[in-house]
């Protein structure tokens, strides 16, 4: 029998293992990813494979020679990166809340796709909050978090609702002035976090 060979880099350090060793990628991810390390860019085959797609590969077995590169860095200085980033992600977006809400009123289109927009970043928030809290283990108690995490699940709704009834004035009223509760929240959030690990470390 052919053994498959997976030949890895990692920070440019190469290794060989056999294919079998690995129930499939998400085994070889838990196997070969050192704690504390997070995965920053990663090549298959020579090719860049977006950091937002490899949960989907996670279940793909490998059963092919293939190469594998990676790039890790250490977790909490690429939390401090990335809630650097999205603070000001947060900030732009806080800025742009009165013209779509103007262009909802009008019921144009790039009103609507600026709200879809507004949903997925909300939710890519939401999931780096979860991953921060699993990495730093602070709980909002701790960052003594002034707002309360109901009032931004309360404005969420809300707006859900006015969608569902592609009510345009409602949801256009909820953008401007509800929304911001919710970003103030994650500003909040992330610029709490940001602090204790600045001090921690």
């Amino acid at each position: 029998m052919i053994r498959k060979m997976v030949k890895v880099f990692i920070n440019g350090v190469e290794t060989t293992h056999q294919a079998s060793e690995f129930e499939n990628f998400g085994d070889f991810l838990r196997k070969l990813i050192p704690e504390g390390q997070v995965l920053k860019s990663l090549k298959i085959n020579g090719k860049d494979v977006p950091i937002s797609f490899v949960d989907e590969l996670k279940g793909a077995r490998i059963d092919e020679d293939i190469t594998i590169e990676m790039e890790l860095v250490n977790a909490v200085g690429f939390l401090v990166e990335t809630l650097k980033d999205v603070l000001g992600y947060i900030e732009h977006v806080k800025r742009l809340l009165p013209e779509v809400s103007r262009n909802l009123i009008m019921n144009s289109e790039s009103g609507w796709r600026a709200i879809k927009d507004l949903a997925d970043g909300i939710s890519a928030m939401e999931n780096l909050r979860t991953s921060t809290r699993q990495i730093t283990k602070l709980t909002e108690e701790e960052l003594n978090m002034v707002t309360n995490p109901s009032e931004v699940m309360e404005v969420l709704r809300s707006l859900l609702s006015a969608l569902d009834a592609r009510d345009n004035l409602e949801v256009s009223d909820v953008v401007e002035n509800k929304i911001p509760v919710v970003l103030n929240y994650y500003i909040e959030y992330f610029s709490k976090v940001l602090e204790a690990l600045r001090t921690t470390n």
